[in-house]
């Protein structure tokens, strides 16, 4: 009885293994590494116009707030310390689906003859940019790139997808020397 639950233990961990490996989300960050990220306190958003979509940008700044207050930061209307600044498009990757319907003419010979079917999908992928840029010398300091495959939620789905891309896109932030 001892060594079943054991081998379920270790089914079921290797499968939310899988299932975690499954993601598609993509990050990356990239920092100058002679700045000092411990002087930075505050951050503002930089305006962007046009605003591509109104909810989506309210919900990326909602997410990108959330992530830098859990790392210490404080958001501010006035005099900043880090200005963020957001850009995000989204593209289509095309996916090319075949089945095979047979494998010939009889068992044993495997010629020509079957029927081959290919389906062509168009998989829409979003990129997210974050740059946060030192207010006081307008120079680049950090940026933060996620992508990931958008999927038709709810809203509160996305939100929440959203939200955890953005805990992993800061997950190193502020940068060690």
């Amino acid at each position: 009885m001892r060594r079943r639950t054991i081998w379920l233990s270790l089914a079921v961990a290797a499968s939310l293994a899988a299932l975690a490996a499954c993601s598609t989300l993509r990050t990356t960050a990239d920092w100058d590494p002679a700045r000092d990220f411990s002087k930075y306190a505050t951050f503002a958003f930089k305006p962007v116009r046009p605003e591509p979509n109104e909810i989506a940008s309210q919900r990326i700044k909602r997410a990108i707030e959330a992530a830098l207050v859990s790392k210490g930061l404080r958001r501010v209307d006035e005099s900043p310390d880090l200005r963020v600044v957001t850009h995000y498009r989204l593209r289509h990757q095309k996916e090319l689906v075949t089945y095979n319907a047979g494998w010939g003419y009889g068992w044993r010979w495997r010629g020509a003859g079957g029927m081959s079917t290919t389906t062509v999908r168009n998989i829409p992928v979003g990129t997210l940019v974050v740059d946060l840029v030192d207010a006081k010398e307008k120079e680049l300091a950090w940026r933060g790139t996620a992508a990931d495959t958008v999927k038709d939620d709810t809203p509160a789905e996305k939100e929440q997808a959203l939200q955890e891309a953005m805990a992993k896109l800061f997950e190193g932030f502020p940068p060690k020397k």
